[in-house]
């Protein structure tokens, strides 16, 4: 396995995440399908070389400019997942606030449909309670 064809898949790897950083920050979802799934192929490509034998070919710089990539794909796929995470908690939050008031408004009537607040139970104004 030549060095250049395991190198260039790691740096596209690496631009692949970076693109999906910028489309989960951008909100753009339908870049970061477009990205994962040709980071699934790129994975894939990886897994149809012998590494460790091919490793063993390598020059010393060879093997540094590798192990650096890796470690950059490494950190910047870890920022993606932090990203990711963070974005489904807003999400989370989001949809419990929309559900919280949705709730609300469901308890204000009964199976019918029917408003079932007695007239009683709302605040009046102090205008009305003037009248």
């Amino acid at each position: 396995m030549e060095y250049k064809k395991i190198a260039d898949t790691y740096s596209e790897i690496k631009e692949k995440l970076l693109i999906k950083k910028d489309a989960v920050i951008k909100k753009n979802l339908e870049l970061l399908q477009k990205t994962d799934e040709e980071l699934l192929v790129l994975c894939e490509q990886l897994k149809t070389f012998d590494i460790k034998e091919a490793f063993k070919n390598f020059s010393q710089t060879e093997k540094i400019h590798l192990k650096d990539l890796a470690k950059e794909i490494k950190t910047i796929e870890n920022n993606n997942e932090i990203l990711i995470k963070h974005s489904l908690d807003v999400i989370n939050e989001l949809m419990s606030g929309i559900l919280n008031i949705a709730k609300k408004d469901i308890q204000t009537y009964n199976q019918k449909g029917e408003n079932c607040l007695e007239i009683d139970d709302l605040d009046t104004s102090s205008i009305t309670e003037e009248a």
